[in-house]
């Protein structure tokens, strides 16, 4: 596995992403109030940290449209019906968690290589 600071610099940004997704769980839970029967929300968070909206998206179209909504270097989550504030913090605290991991693991890798 290649350590490299970019690896380091995009578990740091996922972290920052997160804390703007849960900066907007309220926008993205009224979203979830009015879903289409067979749709799924996706919220979207721009490569410059920047919240870049909520989406309703039908199940059979997520394949094509998450990619395409987040861009290449933005992140996008999705929630199903019922999600609540309190599941949108949640994920984003899991998704800072499994960053900080990632940072540790690299981190390690490259101690042990240096030593």
């Amino acid at each position: 596995m290649e350590i490299s600071p970019e690896r380091l610099e995009k578990s740091h940004r996922t972290i920052r992403a997160a804390a703007v997704f849960a900066d907007h769980a309220d926008v993205i839970v009224a979203k979830v109030l009015d879903l289409p029967r067979e749709h799924v929300v996706v919220a979207v968070v721009t490569q410059n940290h920047e919240f870049g909206g909520v989406h309703h998206v039908a199940r059979g179209e997520l394949v094509e449209r998450v990619p395409a909504l987040e861009g290449p270097s933005g992140w996008a989550m999705v929630f199903s019906p019922g999600a609540d504030a309190d599941h949108v913090t949640s994920r984003t605290a899991e998704m800072v968690a499994l960053a900080e991991k990632r940072i540790v693991m690299l981190q390690r890798i490259a101690a042990r290589r240096e030593g």
